[in-house]
């Protein structure tokens, strides 16, 4: 059986504290790394990236829907499935093994989509994890077949994938997150963040989410 292809594909912005750290556990296991970099971008993340073999690209936010189908666009040819891992977040060795054998098998199957449980750390060396708020096990779907348009995101914030036919839940690889590790140790306008995420909602009902489709 051919060898179905995977890539690991994500936007950022401003990432140079964490990038790397994700890097060391996904690039060993997907055939290329495909990053769009915000271009409000301040920091090394581009250099960074482009010194570890990604390809990359530059893309102005509008909105999640808008920026995710940009995405899927760009590596849509280049790939049969695409794998997201983000810049504050790891996966094990085992997560990685798995991989190719997971999308191998399922590259005939009516699976589009496949969601993974996420952990919350508050300490890089994975002693602490944050449960006050009982979020585990926090799926995700990281995992998604290549077939932009009839796979693709709608709404500004909080994207949700449309067009998939099955999606399977893998409950035995955790995806790990250090964003409670990271926010209070990095310069980053939280505020400006929530206003911004705030004003996306609005525009969302305002106009109805219609534009989320990338430029010809």
């Amino acid at each position: 059986m051919k060898k179905a292809k995977l890539v690991h594909a994500i936007f950022v912005k401003d990432e140079e504290h964490c990038i790397n750290r994700m890097l060391d556990t996904v690039l060993p296991y997907v055939d290329e790394s495909y990053i769009m970099i915000d271009d409000r971008t301040t920091d090394n993340t581009e250099a960074i990236v482009k010194s570890r073999g990604c390809i990359t690209k530059l893309f102005t936010f509008e909105n999640f829907a808008k920026t995710k189908n940009t995405l899927l666009k760009w590596v849509n040819d280049k790939t049969d499935w695409i794998i997201g891992i983000a810049p504050d977040e790891t996966i094990s060795c085992e997560f990685g093994n798995m991989l190719s054998t997971l999308v191998l098998k399922l590259q005939d199957s009516t699976v589009d989509q496949v969601r993974f449980p996420r952990r919350h750390w508050e300490d890089l060396e994975q002693t602490k994890e944050y449960t006050k708020q009982n979020w585990y096990p926090d799926w995700q779907s990281r995992l998604l077949r290549a077939d932009f348009p009839r796979i693709h995101l709608i709404r500004y914030v909080h994207e949700v994938v449309q067009g998939v036919r099955d999606t399977l839940q893998i409950k035995d690889f955790d995806i790990n997150h250090f964003n409670l590790y990271w926010k209070p140790k990095i310069d980053y306008n939280w505020e400006e963040m929530n206003k911004l995420y705030n004003e996306l909602k609005r525009k969302d009902q305002q106009e109805q989410g219609r534009n989320i489709w990338p430029d010809d």
